[in-house]
């Protein structure tokens, strides 16, 4: 089977029964049982890419590839001598079984695609329990928590779905395999690309809590959600995602009519927002009201709590691709500050220069610049706004200071109010 490592995403060819697995590009050791499953199956020609990019859902740093390290070469001889046996062995006796039962016939008829229709995937919605999709015609219910569902189709052979053992009332991951390597993945990866946000990396793309993976060298497509857990990670909207996905995968790679509402990839698969949206944020709304007013005007925008509430905003902009607004963990704490990232994972900001000069332009001000990395020749701008807060421009994001800090007031709402449509136009025109 194919699992994700833990901490770079990399596909790892586990044997069933391994306790711990060892990722052979990071290097990273976890118990095998913690691992997301990408495959229940190993495709039959499915090769280990050489060089690996970690996708941005995953701690290792996107812009460092890692390349892919061999295991021992004589334990690689051995089992490699003992699968060729193997095979010929299996090949011996099903050629033998076949000149037992064809006679002597020269030729056999092409046989057809054994399994479930594509069809009758249509009405399936992702709410079901294992129990209810194991009734469907050949599936197989694995450990009360994965159903396998052969398909008659050339191009898909097998469905899988997979529930989380805390939430059996809806799928959390299902994933499609075929045979290798997948004779439409241009086509498909074009129509995946039509219907969701630019947030690919590489093959795989993620967008806060799901994630969705599909190879051209195994074609096997995975698409999996991050249900909430104990200590508050993964996503509350984790079921309106993975439900969104299906029905993306349905018209994308399936070939049914489903329908795909952009209002709903924009909320929940990180379509994202102007810039200037959150300047429709009231400053005066304080912590406890500040679920209410991100749902309305942000739905689907999760929050994590660390040491302030933050909540996480997809935007849709040439330069900018999340904002987290973060508000004070107290009684009647009031947002603090705004930091608005480039797309991608640890991607550096483009234009820094450019967006320092348009809020320089914007509110007539000078910047502060000051140096971040000598060696490095990287530097920062700062703005104190008039009447209050406060503006940062790193290389690697934009900085918003709306609370009192030292001796410099709190922003007012009418420098909110002008700064976020003066960073949503700068770029705009770059963009056309």
């Amino acid at each position: 089977m194919l699992l994700e490592c833990l901490h770079c995403g990399a596909p790892l060819d586990v044997r069933a029964g391994e306790r711990t697995t060892r990722c052979r590009y990071c290097g990273t050791t976890s118990p095998t049982r913690s691992l997301r499953t990408v495959s229940p199956e190993t495709p039959p020609n499915w090769r280990p890419p050489k060089v690996w990019t970690p996708p941005p859902h995953v701690p290792a740093d996107p812009r460092v590839p890692l390349t892919y390290h061999r295991a021992n070469t004589l334990v690689l001889a051995i089992v490699g001598a003992a699968t060729t046996i193997l095979v010929a062995l299996g090949f011996f006796l099903s050629a033998a079984s076949s000149r037992a039962t064809s006679g002597h016939r020269a030729t056999t008829a092409p046989v057809a695609p054994s399994g479930l229709a594509l069809e009758q995937l249509a009405s399936i919605t992702m709410r079901e329990r294992a129990e209810d999709l194991a009734k469907l015609p050949g599936a197989t219910l694995v450990e009360k928590t994965r159903v396998r569902v052969p398909l008659a189709s050339p191009a898909w052979s097998m469905i899988t779905f997979e529930w989380d053992a805390a939430h059996p009332e809806h799928v959390r991951q299902f994933y499609l395999n075929n045979p290798s390597p997948h004779s439409s993945y241009g086509e498909v990866r074009r129509r995946l690309e039509g219907l969701l946000p630019k947030r690919w990396t590489g093959d795989s793309f993620g967008w806060r809590g799901i994630s969705l993976h599909f190879t051209p060298s195994s074609g096997g497509l995975n698409v999996n959600a991050s249900p909430p857990d104990a200590i508050g990670g993964g996503n509350p909207y984790w079921k309106e995602q993975i439900e969104l996905m299906w029905r993306v995968v349905q018209s994308a790679a399936l070939g049914l009519p489903a329908q795909v509402d952009p209002a709903a990839v924009r909320d929940y698969l990180g379509g994202g927002y102007p810039l200037a949206t959150l300047a429709k944020i009231d400053l005066a709304t304080d912590v406890d009201a500040s679920a209410a007013a991100i749902k309305t005007l942000f739905p689907g925008a999760p929050s994590e709590k660390r040491v302030q509430l933050t909540y996480h905003v997809a935007i849709d902009h040439p330069w900018f691709g999340m904002a987290e607004l973060s508000w004070e963990n107290a009684r009647g704490g009031k947002l603090v500050t705004v930091v608005i990232r480039p797309p991608g994972s640890g991607a550096a900001l483009a234009h820094q220069d450019r967006i320092s000069a348009c809020i320089g332009d914007g509110f007539g001000l000078k910047p502060r610049i000051s140096e971040a990395d000598y060696l490095a020749k990287k530097r920062y701008y700062s703005y104190d706004l008039k009447g209050g807060g406060a503006v940062w421009v790193y290389d690697t994001m934009v900085m918003i200071r709306l609370s009192k800090f030292g001796n410099t007031p709190p922003m007012t709402q009418a420098s909110w109010e002008r700064l976020l449509p003066i960073l949503d136009a700068c770029g705009r025109e770059a963009a056309r």
